[in-house]
């Protein structure tokens, strides 16, 4: 007898609703898997075997065919288990076929019938819901996330003989056995030892630094790319930790998005919709494979989970410079392209960089007091970071270190340069600082709407000569500085992205020679000064 059941597969970050088909017919027992399939699946054939044995369900002596289609994609992964049992279960007659209409099954089975809970569960259903499906039945572990996909009735299951006993039952039956499966999740988080989740870290817990601040809020508000530069311990590392809090939170269409991509790398908690913007720090022994992405069909590299979010790289100069170049196209077209032999795969990866160093191996240049660093030290250590690599980043901050009677003081700041700006007397906490950025967003909000672009750090050139426009005084200041630092074109639009974002800050419609001049101050350090 023929029958055929759908599922779903991954193929890098996108789904696909496949077809298991079973023909049980007389001849020699065998039992065949086909369909361009890898090595787990080939395997399931034992794994399907014991697990209906021990569901009691007798597996007929006969020749037992399955055929995963479309036959010309590459499948990977463990979900297709719990679709081929119940085929083999449907090919003899134990389910109506006529119930498997419009179902998707994913799931994988243990040798005790099982099912144990599988990644990709959300782009998987969202395909589901996108082809029309009207059921999913999933692992009971992946429940909450198949509910979290749309508009399609999610049955959760712990075994291989619940799942035949749904497909059984009448409308009213199946009904009540949804909500049981969602009672019994809920029972089963609750028993789960809940870990503590680390709470973000607010700007208030850092005393002084207030260039540096200012610095963090023009970045997120314009979603600019950012380098901290000073001693150890001055305080880089953790002011990049407090950046997070300052971020606006993700919106619905982004939740998904982010969320999707979690699944398919098996690191979404709980099943839940992420809210944050994500935040990963890869550590300098990061292999390419590793940040880019890897395999004949890529997982997620730490770019594309970072995606949305923060790319915090720490020690930057201790980074393989091949590794850092990687970064260089994302950073420029918010996306990555991955030549591989199952494909060519483009995978989203529009993160804001945050990056930390040291100025020297020892770390204490130019302070020769404590310095032991030579001059061939120093530039063998720099030189790790490529120049078009440095072009990339908006805006470069040093982060001085607080003397240490200042750490005691309640809300103490240091008066740097941001002491003549607008903002010069706001707090700075994270609570104020956000205020600040979401009103800056909805300036750009309002600024780009019906564009393709959003954010002041995105805008390409032709956006730039339109969204940008300089007075003569502005421009001219503009053309003086460019001409005496030897700026690329490239250089001179991030520094009038810069600008723009500084302005909203300010709620300013106009970009002045203040905020060029800020924004070469944050791209060069204190060396601008001589610019003026």
């Amino acid at each position: 007898m023929y029958c055929h059941i759908n599922t779903g597969g991954l193929r890098g970050l996108e789904s696909y609703v496949a077809q298991v088909e079973v023909d049980i017919s007389r001849g020699l027992p065998c039992f065949d898997m086909v369909g361009l399939l890898a090595s787990e699946i080939k395997e399931a054939r034992e794994r399907i075997r014991v697990a209906l044995r021990n569901a009691q369900v007798n597996v007929p002596a006969e020749k037992i065919t399955v055929n995963i289609s479309p036959a010309g994609i590459h499948k990977a992964g463990t979900a297709f288990d719990l679709p081929v049992a119940l085929g083999i279960m449907t090919a003899q007659g134990m389910i109506p076929a006529q119930r498997l209409e419009n179902v998707l099954v994913a799931g994988e089975l243990g040798l005790n019938a099982c099912v144990k809970p599988i990644r990709g569960t959300l782009p998987i259903v969202m395909e589901a819901a996108r082809m029309g499906m009207k059921e999913c039945i999933l692992p009971l572990d992946n429940i909450k996330e198949g509910i979290l996909a749309g508009d399609v009735e999610i049955m959760g299951v712990e075994n291989l003989q619940e799942a035949s006993l749904y497909l059984c039952r009448d409308e009213d039956g199946r009904k009540e056995m949804r909500a049981r499966a969602i009672e019994r999740y809920e029972q089963k988080s609750e028993k789960k030892d809940k870990s503590v989740s680390e709470e973000t870290m607010d700007f208030s817990v850092i005393r002084g630094m207030q260039e540096a601040k200012y610095a963090a809020m023009t970045a997120a508000a314009g979603f600019h790319n950012l380098l901290l530069s000073g001693p150890p311990g001055a305080g880089k590392t953790m002011l990049a930790r407090c950046i997070p809090s300052i971020l606006p939170p993700l919106n619905k269409e982004e939740q998904r998005q982010i969320s999707a991509i979690y699944s398919v790398a098996g690191q979404l908690p709980s099943g839940e919709l992420l809210t944050q913007r994500p935040f990963v720090s890869p550590h300098h022994t990061v292999s390419p494979y590793a940040l880019a992405g890897g395999g004949s069909i890529p997982k997620p590299g730490m770019v594309t989970l970072a995606h949305k979010g923060v790319l915090f790289l720490d020690e930057m100069a201790e980074f393989k410079r091949s590794t850092l170049d990687i970064l260089r196209q994302p950073m420029e077209e918010g996306k990555i392209y991955l030549a591989k032999s199952g494909g060519n795969f483009v995978y989203p990866a529009d993160f804001m960089l945050v990056a930390a160093t040291n100025p020297c191996p020892c770390g204490y240049f130019p302070d020769r007091n404590r310095c032991r660093c030579t001059q061939s030290e120093i530039h063998r250590y720099l030189s790790r970071i490529s120049g078009p690599m440095l072009d990339r980043i908006d805006l470069s901050c040093v982060v001085r270190p607080v003397p240490f009677q200042k750490l005691w003081e309640e809300g103490a700041v240091r008066r740097e340069y941001v002491r003549e700006t607008a903002l010069a007397d706001m707090e700075w906490n994270s609570a104020a600082m956000l205020d600040k950025v979401m009103a800056a967003r909805e300036r750009q909000k309002f600024r780009y709407a019906g564009s393709r672009i959003c954010l002041n750090g995105r805008l390409g050139a032709g956006e730039i000569l339109r969204y940008c426009r300089l007075g003569l005084a502005q421009q001219q200041f503009l053309e003086k500085a460019a001409e005496k630092m030897k700026c690329s074109a490239r250089a001179c639009h991030r520094i009038l992205r810069v600008a723009r974002t500084l302005a909203d800050l300010e709620e300013k419609a106009e970009i002045g020679c203040q905020h060029i001049s800020q924004a070469i101050y944050y791209r060069l350090g204190e060396e601008a000064f001589a610019y003026e």
